[in-house]
């Protein structure tokens, strides 16, 4: 293209003129990705952001100065995109090893923690006294209903209730270091 086409082409994109922006695509689309894949060793993400690029060009294009290279323009602005779109990418990385590190660091403790407050509840239930350590198990490990645990053991309800509200707070004052 001479200088005076290109000034033209420059002109028409000015103004808005579809047509001109249709030849400038049809001219660089293939080159610019070619271009980009240079960078991203990735051709579906290069021909992504040569279109972004080519949506940008043309939203701005009344911005050009007349004399403007259209060729130096798309050039400069895929590599800026593709240098972006590269650290967007690392920034991503980063962020998913960040993560990755903190979960490997937090599942240990945690099992421990879980282990360890296992324990602890075992053993403050083993301290209870045999029917209240007895009662407890049933309601709150075997899911009985006081009902059926009254009727289980021999006892009357308002005795299971007594022994339940019992349990629960001595568990409570034993394993008040986890509240």
């Amino acid at each position: 293209m001479t200088q005076t086409q290109t000034h033209l082409l420059v002109k028409r994109l000015i103004e808005k003129d579809q047509s001109a922006f249709e030849l400038v695509f049809k001219e660089y689309y293939s080159v610019l990705c070619q271009y980009a894949a240079g960078y991203l060793n990735d051709m579906e993400a290069s021909q992504g952001i040569v279109q972004e690029v080519f949506v940008r060009f043309w939203e701005k294009c009344e911005d050009l100065s007349p004399d403007s290279s259209i060729k130096s323009y798309l050039y400069r602005a895929v590599h800026n995109a593709c240098l972006n779109h590269l650290k967007h990418l690392k920034v991503r990385d980063n962020y998913r090893q960040y993560v990755i590190d903190r979960m490997e660091e937090a599942e240990e403790p945690i099992e421990e923690s879980v282990e360890n407050i296992e324990n602890r509840i075992h053993e403050a239930i083993d301290k209870l006294p045999p029917q209240c350590a007895r009662i407890f198990r049933l309601s709150r490990l075997e899911g009985l209903k006081y009902r059926e645990i009254a009727e289980h053991l021999g006892l009357s309800i308002k005795t299971v209730e007594v022994q339940m509200g019992k349990a629960l707070k001595l568990l409570r004052e034993e394993l008040k270091e986890f509240r």
